[in-house]
């Protein structure tokens, strides 16, 4: 249940922010490694750690593609990579709770929209202190299609009633990207899973290091030293805002 605490929202806010989870709220990408090379290797099929480094995608079926995974096989690797990763004990990205928690009490509505299945991620939202944040969570296996396609993300802002030109969804791929230009919405580039350069390549004029650096700004946070950090406007991110990479 969410809860209902949030003051008047700041009309300079965004109406509501929506997440990716793996990468952006959780620091799952080491454990989603481990659970694709057990999975993986019960088909034969190797996997290196330059190949997830350099072609890391929430966009699975793309993976098993390049893979050359048997498509007959994908729904038993899923099966597979979920119960690998229902394992999994994952971290909260630095200072991701607080910032959460500091964007329900400006009065932005939250949401999650992640391309892992419930049973994955649905546990550790409790066991990391989420409860109660997320008014829409949507799942890879709540849809029929899932990233890039818009699917998950225009159900998720239809349940909020919200706007997509007053929302934005903040992720760390150009899959997390196409997901949200198709969708209406606008889109926030935090993290290190994509390179700056490939990001400004896409369109992206701005990357911040993650989900705290990002909502330090959208809310004017003060840093260190009397610098205001909410120099950019809200929801700026996106394709077309101001570039500079924060930090």
């Amino acid at each position: 249940m969410v809860r209902d605490d949030r003051p008047p929202r700041d009309p300079r806010l965004p109406a509501a922010a929506l997440f990716d989870w793996d990468g952006t709220l959780a620091d799952t990408l080491p454990l989603i490694y481990r659970a694709n090379v057990v999975a993986l290797g019960e088909l034969g099929i190797g996997m290196s750690r330059a190949w997830f480094r350099d072609r890391y995608t929430p966009d699975w079926r793309s993976s098993y593609r390049a893979l050359g995974v048997p498509e007959a096989s994908w729904e038993q690797l899923g099966r597979r990579w979920s119960e690998e990763m229902s394992r999994g004990r994952p971290r909260a990205m630095p200072w991701a709770r607080r910032s959460l928690h500091r964007l329900h009490r400006s009065g932005v509505r939250l949401g999650l929209v992640t391309a892992s299945t419930r049973a994955v991620v649905a546990p550790n939202v409790t066991r990391l202190g989420l409860d109660g944040l997320f008014e829409t969570a949507w799942f890879s296996d709540d849809v029929a299609d899932t990233k890039p396609h818009p699917e998950a993300l225009v159900r998720a802002l239809e349940e909020l009633g919200v706007d997509p030109a007053d929302t934005v969804y903040v992720g760390d791929t150009t899959v997390d990207l196409e997901m949200t230009v198709a969708a209406g919405a606008r889109f926030v580039a935090v993290g290190n899973t994509t390179s700056e350069a490939v990001f400004r390549a896409a369109g992206v004029e701005r990357v911040w290091p993650g989900v705290a650096a990002w909502a330090d700004d959208l809310l004017g946070v003060v840093r260190p030293g009397g610098e205001p950090a909410g120099a950019e406007r809200p929801g700026e991110g996106r394709p077309g805002g101001p570039g500079r990479r924060d930090r």
